[in-house]
Formats: structure tokens, sequence, C-alpha cells
């Protein structure tokens, strides 16, 4: 049987491919446990610089799996969440940047999926909607947390509340992606981007998106935040690599120690 989530390595970028396009890749149970699993290990791969998460041919994620949720069973439900919560906070606290690429339908869940990645490339065929409120849910996977990060309050609600279907250029327009590109030059804009992530400074990287994902924050907290990241990486070889070859006028090589 061939697998719902495969894994594909391009030197130090690892693609992530949901592959269930009988499902449109719903986040079925076996989709969530899947790339949660794949996740944790390519975040602790120090051989991984940058990963990019994808659908196959069937769009990016067509949301939960409606048909198995626990309805009417409050434990169940709680729990059916901890896994998905899981599965975001591995993203989110991934020390490597994540890219989504969005070509069809990110819907629901799907739709927080991708919002839980630091970038997110889509293309003129890409459909995003919370589509939560159209069977009476609220957001969950962490949308109320990623949306306000980057759509206005009045967008927020007016996505949320009417659960409005956004295409790529809209999404675009909105914040809710951050690149635009063909259809058929999506991969190669993404395997662009994701080889100049992976170049860049892992330690660096990494304390930054930690430091991201804890705001919005006072003045006194983000700057509590710098004094303790960049501390450690005025400590580090790379840094030491960094100033050397900004000094030599050539290109750093970051060892990530």
């Amino acid at each position: 049987m061939e697998a719902i989530v495969t894994v594909e390595r391009a030197d130090a970028v690892a693609w992530v491919v949901m592959n269930q396009p009988e499902r449109r890749n719903a986040l079925t149970p076996g989709m969530r446990d899947a790339l949660t699993e794949i996740l944790e290990r390519l975040a602790g791969d120090a051989g991984c610089r940058a990963v990019v998460l994808c659908g196959g041919d069937r769009g990016f994620c067509a949301g939960g799996d409606l048909a198995s949720l626990p309805a009417g069973d409050t434990l169940a439900t709680r729990q059916r969440m901890a896994l998905a919560h899981r599965l975001l906070r591995t993203i989110t606290d991934m020390p490597k940047p994540v890219i989504a690429i969005v070509d069809g339908a990110a819907f629901g869940a799907g739709m927080s999926l991708a919002l839980a990645c630091d970038y997110v490339l889509c293309s003129e065929h890409a459909r995003f909607c919370t589509a939560f409120s159209n069977v009476g849910l609220m957001a969950d996977m962490g949308l109320l947390w990623s949306l306000p990060q980057r759509v206005s309050a009045g967008q927020v609600r007016r996505l949320l509340f009417t659960s409005a279907v956004v295409d790529g250029e809209e999404a675009l327009r909105l914040g809710l992606a951050d690149q635009l590109a063909a259809s058929g030059e999506l991969r190669r804009t993404a395997a662009d981007l994701a080889a100049r992530f992976a170049a860049a400074p892992p330690l660096s990287v990494g304390l930054t998106k930690a430091a991201l994902a804890r705001l919005p924050g006072s003045l006194d907290s983000v700057m509590a935040l710098e004094m303790d990241g960049q501390s450690q990486l005025f400590s580090s070889a790379d840094f030491t690599e960094g100033r050397r070859a900004f000094l030599e006028k050539r290109r750093p090589q970051f060892q990530g120690r």
C-alpha cells in the first residue's frame, strides 16, 4: 500500500507530501498521525534545514475528517484535539522554516495547517476557506492564533463568520498567502525559496522562529527574548563564521553550532 504521506529529500530540504487523493488529503487520524511522526523526526534531523509541505494532485488539504468526529463525546473530542494540537505545535516549534504549497483546496483544518507554516506559497488555483462555521463549529488547530497575524480584524471576522472562499489572488492581497506563482511553477519556486532558507544560519533561524511564535508581546518581553537569544548566538561558531565571511567578502558556511 502506498504511504499516505511521503518524504523526498533534496540536499538539506525535505519535501513532505500528503498523498491521499481519494480523500482530497483530508486530515484523517491516519494523515494527522503520519504528518506528526514525520515532522517530529525532521525537527530533530540536523541534516534537514527546511521543510516544504504540500499535497499531491488533489489540492492541499480538504480539512478535518467529519465522518470520524466523536460527536457528543466531550472527552473523546478533547483527546482528538490534543493530537491535532500536537501536529500544529510540531510545525510551530520546529527550529527550521516550513513552507506550505497550496495548489487547490485548503479548507478548515487544511487552512489551519497551511497558516501554521512560516511561509505560504500558492497558485491561482488555490482556494482557502475557514469552513468551520459551515458545520456549526468554531475555528481550531490554531487558526484563531495564526489568522489574526496575517489579516485585518475585520477580515478575520468575515472569513470566520461566513466561511467565504478566497482564491489565490485574493489570498495574496489579504495576506493569507505570501507569494503567488503559476501552478506549473510552484515546485520550482518553492525549491528556490527552500534552498535560500536552508542556507540561512540554523541557530539564528530557530531562535527567531521561537521568538516570533510568542508574539505579540510587550516591548519588555520582546527585549527579554532578544537578550536570551542573541547572547547565545554571539557565542556560536556560526556567528564567528558569519563575521569572518562578511569581512572576507564571501558566502558563509553555517553548521548549526
